[in-house]
């Protein structure tokens, strides 16, 4: 009988990734104990640089902080339910907690589904970090640092220019995120990195290191003040950087502006097309040129696409891209062809999907600027703080907040054409960017959704920076920390967008996504045995029989039971009795959970015939040994991944 497998509890590093990449293209390089780099050298040839004289950047901590990276996470990531917003039904994430760790536990669940990164990074000017020192100690030292268990090292790492290692804590703080980051990234994704003089070479040399210098797009200037503070006596600082790079390939470039939301109706009109080509269900997608394939509709309620060439949608606007549901035989390039010889593609099922975005004049940047004038736009620091002032209603809940319009706009340039994207900002400081994602989708119809992640950095009422939000967080009978700051942010600004824009809301084909999921990064909710901790091994040996927790929470013990099986945090969750047993089915039947006892084989064979890519359950939760055995042999032939705790 087959042996089940051990449910594994530690995050996924993409150390193991990069080996079975390797192994893949160098197999000839590994041996039973690991990699032969002798011979590794040998299979690169003249390619391999020796000698210590090269071109390189390094700094004091630089290798533990790539080991940093590389070392799984022994958090999870907790349910919030009580501060989160439409959890039953949004897409969105809000995760609260070090980004080091939380961007560890995602490595699984969301490694390149990500289309944007933003990030607005510390700037690093001499002021506390928010990052303690031992950040290799990793969630031990989040927690302590927050206060969520007892222990030492809670001062916060003072960074003044005076100490020896100024810029090395601040690129040991960013190089394994960056790392991380770049994991999670599609092949065609793009990440911004905001950042200003002090730290803008670093940044640059860091970027090209984990990015490839060859991914480098460009370095756009931004004007984020409409007049310089009085104070400055030497010299005015008027603006900041946004380093851009790609993940790997983009075809498309980068769209220089910002596509208005399309109200236009498709043109009724007939040609007289050479052939008709009719389909009923799957998908294919084809991108258009130039916006010379236009959309219309017959009579009789079908839609078709036409080679129309003289024929606008609307005054101002082109249909840039269509997705048409059907069993196709043919490859894109005859699809294309066939479009371009005149023919009209008629849809039974009406499920045209067209994608109508702004038409640029001669005049507009069809490309991504390197100079972004806030002014122009209402994208500087003076409109971010106002908008803050009318958010909250009051002054100074938050310093240094960036421009939703700004964030608009990078976002723009990578999703215009991807109404589904995923938008990520592990620096999410106020919650900006899911104010743009918001309000991108209210004026497009589109769907992105974002993540954010906040470290639940204190606010301190004695402190003069800190006493207004500080009072504010009381005022609503929030914790005094900026991540909730950041959830209130999103809370009325939603509100406010759903007044402003009611019928452009309630005309959408989607129900617009205001809403996100909050998770708390916290301890694993099973006993991880933590090789660093020197405490009883005898404890250690009677815990190990028992993979969870003794004071878990059941829907915390689901959360990362989904999350470490490589399903997303947003999946739907599903209850159903079998047998008066009850089981959790995730992501539409492709994860099975039980935390049930008494397990019977007819149950297992029901589970089976649901034909799950995965079933997790307690080693103890079944009726006798045997009927372990048993489902460990019936899931195996059906070709399911079967795990215990």
């Amino acid at each position: 009988m087959k042996k089940p497998e051990k449910f594994d509890p530690t995050s996924h590093t993409f150390s193991d990734d990069r080996l079975t990449q390797l192994w893949e293209l160098c197999p000839e390089a590994f041996t039973e104990q690991g990699i032969d780099f002798e011979r590794l050298k040998t299979l690169l040839g003249e390619k391999v640089e020796v000698g210590s004289e090269r071109y390189s950047f390094t700094w004091p901590g630089k290798t533990e902080a790539i080991r940093a990276a590389q070392v799984s996470s022994m958090g999870t990531l907790v349910p919030d339910k009580e501060s989160s917003v439409d959890w039953d039904t949004t897409k969105n994430l809000y995760l609260e907690g070090d980004n080091l760790e939380i961007l560890k536990l995602l490595q699984k669940s969301y490694i390149g589904k990500v289309k944007m990164i933003y990030i607005d990074p510390p700037y690093n000017t001499g002021k506390d970090f928010v990052y303690p020192d031992k950040y290799g100690e990793g969630l031990k030292t989040y927690l302590e640092y927050t206060g969520q268990i007892d222990g030492e090292g809670k001062k916060l790492t003072t960074n003044t220019e005076t100490d020896g290692r100024y810029h090395s804590r601040w690129l040991n703080m960013m190089y394994p995120r960056l790392m991380l980051a770049r994991n999670l990234l599609k092949d065609d994704g793009v990440i911004f990195v905001s950042i200003d003089d002090h730290q803008f070479h670093n940044l640059h040399k860091i970027m090209d290191e984990v990015f490839g210098a060859e991914n480098f797009i460009g370095n756009t200037i931004w004007y984020k003040k409409r007049k310089g503070s009085f104070l400055s006596d030497e010299f005015v600082s008027l603006t900041e950087y946004i380093l851009i790079y790609k993940k790997r390939d983009l075809p498309n470039g980068l769209h220089g502006g910002s596509p208005e939301g399309s109200e236009s109706q498709p043109i009724v009109k007939r040609t007289n097309s050479q052939k008709t080509l009719s389909f009923k269900t799957g998908t294919v997608k084809t991108k258009l040129k130039n916006g010379t394939y236009k959309v219309g509709v017959y009579g009789d309620g079908s839609s078709a696409v036409e080679l129309l060439n003289d024929v606008k949608v609307s005054e101002g606007y082109f249909l840039t891209e269509f997705a048409l549901k059907g069993p196709f035989t043919w490859n894109q390039g005859m699809l294309d062809s066939e479009l371009e010889s005149g023919s009209s593609v008629v849809i039974n099922t009406l499920n045209f999907q067209p994608r109508v975005y702004r038409n640029y004049s001669d005049d507009d940047h069809k490309g991504f600027p390197s100079f972004l004038d806030g002014r122009e736009f209402s994208a500087t620091t003076d409109d971010a703080y106002e908008e803050l002032r009318t958010i909250f209603s009051q002054e100074k809940v938050f310093d240094y907040s960036k421009p939703w319009q700004l964030i608009e706009k990078l976002i723009t340039a990578v999703c215009w054409n991807d109404l589904d994207a995923i938008v990520l900002d592990f620096f999410s400081g106020s919650g900006t960017a899911a104010h743009a994602v918001i309000a991108l989708n209210t004026a497009d119809g589109g769907n992105r959704h974002f993540i954010l992640t906040q470290l639940q950095e204190p606010l301190d009422s004695e402190n003069r920076d800190h006493a207004v939000a500080a009072e504010f967080c009381r005022s609503i009978g929030k914790p005094m920390n900026i991540a909730e700051i950041g959830k209130e942010r999103i809370r009325r600004a939603a509100t406010q967008i759903r007044k402003d824009y009611v019928e452009k809301i309630s005309s959408r084909e989607t129900p617009l996504d205001t809403g996100f999921k909050t998770y708390r990064l916290a301890s694993s909710t099973f006993n991880v045995w933590d090789t660093k901790v020197e405490d009883n091994v005898q404890e250690k040996l009677e815990l190990a029989t028992s993979l969870i927790h003794g004071g878990a929470k059941e829907e915390d013990i689901l959360s990362e039971l989904i999350l470490k099986s490589g399903f997303g945090l947003v999946e739907k969750v599903e209850q159903v009795q079998i047998d008066g047993k009850k089981l959790y089915v995730v992501a539409e039947g492709k994860l099975i959970i039980s935390l049930e006892t008494g397990l019977t084989l007819p149950i297992v064979r029901a589970i089976a015939e649901r034909k799950p890519v995965r079933f997790v359950a307690r080693e103890r939760g079944f009726a006798s040994d045997d009927v372990l055995a048993n489902t460990a042999q019936i899931l195996k032939d059906k070709g399911i991944d079967f795990r215990v705790l």
